[in-house]
């Protein structure tokens, strides 16, 4: 079932990013010759809209076929647009992908809710033989307050870490118990696992979609910081890089796919969100290397089969990042 969902969530995502393309290109008069889901050998292929739609066996990527973007179609399709006209053809397909994340976050909003942190630190595991333990912590229970002082976030359960007798205020299957600690000089582990507890309020849809926009924007800054520095890991041979790819996406999946709906469309909005990232780093043969060489043409004369090399050496190297990527979730699903 893992890699079932998780070629339904990478299909949907690049059939979205390449619709833009094709879509962007149509609305200006260029022709599509092809759409292909997928690359290499051709599984199915059918004739519609003057452009030939493909099924192919490698399902990582996709590509839309758009006249004029090979050096020996100058003059005309892509190559005839304005410079308003192209840089529109090749920012469409991460325009669609946000476009389908923000939708999706704003189901999410206005049918399970907007998560806000309450304060409160939800208890995931107790240590055997802990301080924790002792004062009769157990998994579940939701940390409420300390010594009498509700948390207003769920880290100032460290506020137990000074010497002396403290009282948690905590909740378990409806009710509020109470309980002692005693922390003494010496100590170093409290012995418990937590997370902040979420709470969520539905929002209408309308408003939801106004949320996905202005959160994703707010993080948007610090998911392109990640995943720089993540790929600059990747490169560096740095195992805890932070960088997952499609083996750590499908094992993912899986638990996603576990926990629900909600989760995988969950997993689908921050797919989407990293691919039209990615999609924007200025590396030949993606849409980023792509704006990058149409900025660069207008005060540099480069020569079409100059802008073919780049973007073919762009394509190896995005091969070997994919291999690398690839190591690394094997190494990492294998413990090693």
């Amino acid at each position: 079932m893992s890699l079932f969902w998780f070629l339904i969530i990478i299909g949907v995502s690049i059939f979205v990013h390449e619709l833009g393309h094709y879509l962007a290109a149509r609305a200006q008069g260029v022709r599509v010759k092809a759409f292909s889901l997928g690359f290499g050998p051709i599984l199915w292929k059918r004739q519609a809209w003057g452009t030939e739609w493909r099924l192919s066996a490698i399902p990582l990527g996709g590509y839309a076929d758009i006249e004029g973007l090979l050096p020996e179609e100058r003059g005309r399709g892509y190559d005839a647009l304005p410079f308003l006209g192209k840089l529109w053809v090749l920012l469409a397909g991460v325009v669609m992908n946000v476009l389908l994340a923000w939708v999706l976050l704003a189901y999410l909003f206005s049918t399970q809710g907007v998560p806000e942190a309450t304060g409160r630190a939800v208890i995931l595991e107790v240590l055997p033989g802990s301080v924790a333990e002792r004062a009769g912590l157990r998994a579940g229970d939701i940390l409420v307050a300390v010594d009498g002082t509700p948390l207003a976030q769920a880290q100032e359960i460290e506020r137990v870490k000074t010497p002396g007798g403290h009282t948690l205020t905590v909740r378990r299957q409806e009710q509020e118990l109470t309980l002692t600690l005693t922390w003494q000089e010496g100590m170093e582990r409290l012995g418990v696992v937590y997370q902040p507890e979420v709470a969520f309020q539905r929002v209408s849809f309308l408003e939801g979609f106004g949320l996905a926009v202005s959160r994703s924007l707010a993080f948007g800054p610090q998911m392109a910081k990640a995943l720089v520095s993540g790929l600059l890991g990747v490169l560096a041979g740095n195992p805890d890089s932070g960088v997952v790819g499609p083996l750590g996406i499908v094992a993912e999946t899986g638990r996603a796919a576990q926990e629900g709906l909600f989760r995988l469309l969950e997993l689908t909005v921050a797919i989407n969100l990293s691919l039209a990232l990615f999609n924007l780093l200025p590396i030949p043969a993606l849409d980023g290397g792509r704006i990058l060489l149409l900025f660069l043409s207008r005060f540099l004369r480069i020569r079409p089969e100059q802008e073919a090399m780049v973007h073919y050496l762009g394509f190896v190297f995005l091969i070997l990042l994919v291999i690398l990527v690839t190591f690394q979730d094997l190494r990492r699903l294998l413990g090693g």
